[in-house]
């Protein structure tokens, strides 16, 4: 058993730690990211839902026209691979757009709307300052973001829900680290 001397000892070196790194801040700001991804990205394909909880529109697929390289797309059939002479040609045409594409094609399309909205958000390192944490969205995502929370309400900020989940768990790693300090 510890000394009182040997605790307050330990517990100075855990607060001077936390100082530099507030590993159970970051471990917590990690889950709550996992949580608001879920939530505004959806899964599978169900779409996700705004801060207050209000589903985000599905748009359906852009039926303007659109050219695609053929390098990029092997697969498509040959409906669109051969000119009108009967001659490959370098750029596919669609003229119904991406709507076309996708249903007229079997191959994995390398599009997807929120492709980089969504990998922005996840795979943005976070931020991790002594007694602070951030969750950050890339730079180049910054208008995008705007123009989805103009049109739809907030949805890049945590909702009560998460809010909550966040705390019990960032309580449940300040007593699980302050526990263990005191029984060194």
């Amino acid at each position: 058993m510890p000394t009182p001397a040997e605790i307050n000892e330990n517990l100075e070196n855990l607060y001077n730690g936390w100082l530099e790194s507030f590993s159970p801040l970051y471990t917590c700001v990690r889950d709550l990211r996992t949580n608001m991804f879920k939530r505004i990205f959806g899964t599978g394909r169900n779409g996700g839902a705004n801060q207050k909880g209000e589903k985000l529109p599905v748009d359906g697929y852009s039926a303007k026209e659109m050219y695609i390289d053929a390098r990029s797309l092997r697969s498509a059939p040959n409906q669109f691979k051969i000119g009108k002479r009967g001659t490959a040609i370098k750029s596919l045409y669609f003229p119904e757009g991406y709507a076309q594409l996708k249903t007229e094609t079997n191959a994995k399309l390398p599009l997807e709307l929120t492709g980089r909205l969504k990998g922005g958000f996840i795979g943005e390192p976070i931020r991790q300052e002594g007694l602070q944490a951030s969750i950050l969205m890339p730079e180049s995502e910054r208008k995008k973001v705007e123009g989805l929370e103009k049109q739809n309400g907030i949805i890049f900020l945590p909702t009560k829900e998460e809010q909550k989940a966040f705390l019990e768990c960032h309580a449940a790693e300040l007593v699980e680290m302050i526990n263990r300090a005191i029984n060194e």
